[in-house]
């Protein structure tokens, strides 16, 4: 007998969606931030709706994990 399993395309077969975080009352999403070049390295950063990086009060960009 042929076993017949559920596609994983199949939306009823997905989690679910992912849930964003917020930030001081925004929706933030992941980004990847490149600063090797002022010695900050590579890490996913916390960005807003309107595409802008949040910032610290060191200066540099968030990490998204620290949120």
């Amino acid at each position: 007998m042929l076993k017949t399993s559920k596609s994983k395309n199949d939306p009823s077969a997905r989690g679910p969606a992912q849930q964003y975080k917020t930030y001081e009352g925004k929706k933030v999403k992941p980004t990847l931030y490149v600063g090797t070049a002022v010695g900050h390295g590579r890490y996913i950063a916390a960005q807003d709706e309107s595409g802008k990086l949040i910032y610290g009060a060191d200066g540099r960009p968030i990490p998204y994990r620290d949120i």
